[in-house]
């Protein structure tokens, strides 16, 4: 994304209006990367919000902050020894770096007016909170910051100096008109990257692209070029937006890039396109290890399943060579006059296959003592095979549960319905309860709710949902479910009411939507009256059968404009 100086010196303009003149009432540090000052402005109480994560540094207003730890860390200690009952001067950018000079005021009874400066460093892996008084280093969020070039040490005590910069110079060095010179437009990209600072690939590319509806030339002439450098990067028209693009959120921009394709949502200020892109990316980030997380524990517990029914496989395949003993055991017995003692083997007529088999012998043990120990054989492979009958049904019984578990996480849309599976996983033995409250949200009647034609249709979120929505629901209602498919359980409030064929076909399509069938285009449904679904004695969660009932073949669709209530 373009979180670039360029960017980032339009966003502290904003932020300037909204904080300058304001007082420090709170300071909450959420989690190592973050700090939240609550701000009393005159007007009203704003949050101004910063975050150096390397995955996603950057400086905001919220609206809500997240609770801190209990003991506050060393560094919101701090900020709070010093900034506290502060007034904010000012909120500008350094330079046309990324960095964010945030100028503080302290005045009192006792002694003069105080300034002091803290620096919000938005540079990638090397972002920084650093607090400063007089140049010289508070404190800093990260401790001692070196860059690869070991030049820059960060100690408390001593001068706070800027990172370096290398050979980049800022977009008004006139140095730059020499470099442009008698270019090529199509190295202009790269060579905006390498030697200015604060602009980010997309926006080099976006300068560029503008530069040519405007001078349709090969060769660059460098003062041109750099003056029209320098109106594109201090006077550019805002319009800020969020770049969107297969209900993927992919960009914050200052104004609609040309070069970007997509649909642009767009926002009064810049800092709430950032607010709504940078939450976005955080719900994905949420929400994407939590499935990874969810997924594997599900995998993992259907590889303990598999390595079980594995196990027993093998003993029944050995086990079933149990009539083949019983036989030896008879044939061994009704020959015993021609067998002696002391043979290793004996050949005899198998009555049951019409020819001679030779049958192998203990040349310690009588014959009668040999016959018994195949007997002996065939009745321990007996028991085995009606004790493993029973152990291979809960093993496969089990796989087709945890299976349908990693069919759930396939179509969760959200982190909420996460949260369910989640809860899921818990209760059947697979997550640890971490704590003994209940959230009470879960507890809650929160299927999809459906208004199809004045009809309420519920669609369960997980195996749990799916067992309650179902065995609460009326007789005479219908049940809707994929065939040969995972698919969440669905109701149509009917109660026996006749349904037009067109309800019918919206609600096979939802239903369709909801089950593991809907990536395969075209998808069979079956709806029968609830009193025709039965669940089966100790069956797992959301396993039933049913009969009497018809089908409908439908494309997956979630008619999310029919939806009602809180589905989120």
């Amino acid at each position: 994304m373009p979180q670039d100086a360029f960017t980032l010196r339009y966003l502290c303009k904003e932020l300037n209006s909204i904080f300058s003149g304001g007082k420090v009432n709170r300071i909450v540090q959420p989690s190592n990367d973050e700090v939240v000052l609550t701000v009393y402005t005159g007007k009203r109480t704003e949050k101004l919000f910063i975050n150096v994560n390397p995955s996603a540094p950057r400086i905001g207003v919220v609206e809500k902050e997240e609770k801190g730890p209990l003991t506050a860390p060393n560094f919101c200690m701090l900020l709070r020894k010093h900034l506290l009952s502060a007034q904010i001067n000012s909120i500008e950018i350094v330079g046309f770096d990324r960095i964010v000079k945030i100028e503080f005021s302290l005045s009192g009874e006792f002694f003069d007016n105080v300034k002091k400066i803290m620096y919000v460093e938005l540079m990638g892996r090397y972002s920084n909170v650093i607090l400063t008084e007089n140049g010289k280093v508070l404190g800093g969020n990260r401790g001692i910051n070196m860059f690869d070039d070991g030049v820059r040490p960060l100690i408390v005590g001593k001068d706070y100096m800027y990172p370096p910069v290398g050979q980049k110079r800022e977009p008004v060095d006139n140095l730059l008109i020499e470099i442009f010179d008698n270019k090529k437009v199509g190295e202009l990209p790269e060579i905006l990257i390498k030697n200015v600072q604060g602009v980010a690939l997309s926006t080099a590319q976006e300068i560029v692209s503008k530069y040519l509806t405007n001078s349709s030339v090969e060769v660059v002439d460098g003062k041109h070029f750099f003056d029209f450098l320098n109106n594109f990067l201090f006077n550019c028209q805002k319009r800020p937006c969020v770049l969107k693009n297969d209900n993927q959120i992919l960009d914050v921009l200052l104004y609609p890039y040309s070069i970007l394709k997509g649909e642009f949502i767009y926002f009064d200020t810049l800092f709430n396109a950032e607010e709504y892109y940078f939450s976005n990316k955080e719900k994905l980030k949420k929400y994407t290890n939590k499935k990874e997380r969810l997924s594997a524990i599900v995998n993992t517990a259907i590889k303990k399943v598999k390595k079980r029914l594995t196990a027993i496989t093998s003993k029944e395949k050995d086990a079933l060579s149990a009539e083949d003993n019983r036989i030896k055991g008879e044939l061994i017995l009704s020959n015993i006059y021609k067998i002696k003692q002391g043979q290793k083997e004996c050949v005899v007529f198998d009555y049951y296959s019409n020819q001679e088999v030779v049958i192998p012998l203990n040349e310690n043990l009588s014959p009668s003592k040999n016959a018994e120990n195949y007997y002996k054989k065939y009745n321990k492979q007996k028991r085995t095979l009606s004790a493993l009958k029973p152990q291979k049904e809960t093993a496969e019984n089990e796989l087709n549960y945890f299976n349908s578990l990693l069919d759930e996480l396939s179509l969760a849309e959200n982190i909420f319905e996460l949260n369910l599976i989640e809860n899921e996983l818990v209760g059947g033995g697979l997550i640890k309860e971490q704590n003994s409250g209940k959230n009470k949200k879960e507890d809650l009647d929160l299927y999809r709710n459906y208004l199809i034609d004045g009809i309420r249709f519920k669609v369960g979120r997980n195996n749990i949902e799916n067992d309650k929505l179902t065995f609460s629901s009326k007789p005479n209602d219908l049940w809707f479910h994929a065939k040969d498919y995972h698919s969440a359980h669905a109701i149509l409030e009917n109660n026996g009411k006749p349904v037009s064929d067109k309800t019918l076909n919206v609600c096979s399509e939802i239903c369709a939507y909801y089950s593991k069938g809907r990536d395969g285009g075209k998808c069979e449904i079956v709806y029968t009256e609830k009193k025709n679904v039965k669940k089966p004695p100790r069956s797992k969660l959301g396993f039933v059968v049913y009969e009497n009932y018809k089908s409908l073949m439908v494309k997956p669709d979630s008619h999310l404009s029919l939806l009602v209530g809180d589905n989120e």
